[in-house]
């Protein structure tokens, strides 16, 4: 083959590189403005999504950076570990550290669950509960006929308190295997309803242990009024949780819901500094629990359960596809001996 085959051979290989190269770069641009964003979370509500979709702007950074190596194209790839170690401090905030399995006595298994008012798989929601086979079981978007359901296929959970809701998107339950008391029902913004509630353990030996569980769901934060409202319930919740605290010093304290917000939103952060809670979370995991369509990169972890520092969570779950666009999350809680 002479130099001319050559040369002809390799200028539709140079034209990809130089189009595949061009795209980077608009990627990257795209990218470094999305990250600059997500510093003015508090004013915008567009930052905040932003910020929400952390996952998704490192999986962007990482193809640009691959892209770049494989071109050898070093401006690109350095200015991309820039812009992606703008994002990795924020992925190790959202992963508090565990204490050893030995070192900590059980106390209870909590479930969280958003299980679609539309949905009417009811049958695929027990089925996942069953598997889950919690101690206390937190239920947002419950409808009358669900809270039914549950009421019949579950009678173990004969400790109930529900506020079903058959118009919206906000109906609000606790079943328990463990009597509860001191319930309260409150609205942190207008017609959606919270719970408050005291459940009373009864371990082995006769002692009994209690925890106060918080259950929350506030407005998804599409617009500028309900991130608004997001954010101030948010901060009633965490505001009745520290007054919680202030007045029954020594009964830990656990927050489930549905929270509209990734462990990664500066909001987290500020929920949990808020509250005095740390996230419940037993391993690294960047498992969805709410999915816009069904693959990794179209989910975010939106469903919480937030603990008392004196508590430890000993395993952490995802649940199965059960008719929801959520997946439900199951903690295994301890207290420190």
């Amino acid at each position: 083959m002479d130099s001319t085959e050559s040369g002809a051979m390799s200028q539709p290989t140079g034209r990809l590189s130089s189009v595949v190269g061009s795209y980077c770069w608009l990627m990257l641009g795209c990218l470094t403005l999305c990250t600059v964003l997500t510093f003015f979370f508090s004013q915008f509500w567009i930052a905040d999504l932003f910020a929400n979709l952390r996952v998704q702007l490192v999986l962007v950074g990482l193809t640009v950076l691959l892209v770049g190596l494989f071109l050898h194209q070093w401006r690109l790839v350095l200015l991309a570990c820039v812009v992606l170690a703008l994002h990795l401090p924020w992925f190790a905030t959202a992963f508090p550290s565990v204490a050893k399995r030995e070192s900590v006595g059980h106390l209870v298994t909590v479930t969280s669950v958003n299980v679609l008012s539309e949905n009417v798989q009811h049958d695929r929601v027990i089925a996942d509960l069953v598997e889950a086979n919690p101690d206390v079981i937190a239920v947002l978007e419950l409808t009358s006929a669900l809270d039914q359901k549950l009421r019949q296929d579950l009678p173990e959970y004969r400790h109930a308190i529900t506020r079903s809701e058959n118009e919206g998107n906000f109906g609000v339950g606790v079943y328990s295997k463990y009597p509860l008391a001191n319930t309260e029902f409150f609205e942190s913004v207008d017609a959606i309803e919270s719970i408050a509630v005291t459940v009373v353990v009864d371990q082995v030996g006769g002692t009994i242990q209690k925890f106060r569980l918080f259950v929350t769901h506030p407005l998804p934060p599409i617009n500028a009024a309900l991130f608004e409202k997001r954010n101030r319930q948010l901060e009633d919740v965490a505001d009745r949780i520290h007054e919680f605290r202030q007045q029954a010093s020594g009964i830990p304290i656990v927050l489930l819901g549905d929270l509209n917000l990734t462990p990664w939103s500066p909001w987290f952060l500020e929920l949990q500094s808020r509250s005095g809670l740390v996230r419940g979370i037993s391993n690294f995991t960047l498992e969805p629990t709410w999915y816009r369509f069904p693959m990794f990169p179209f989910g975010l972890i939106l469903d919480h359960g937030l603990i008392e520092p004196s508590l430890v969570c000993t395993d952490f779950q995802v649940g199965k596809p059960m008719g929801s666009d959520h997946r439900s999350i199951t903690l295994r809680i301890a207290s420190a001996d």
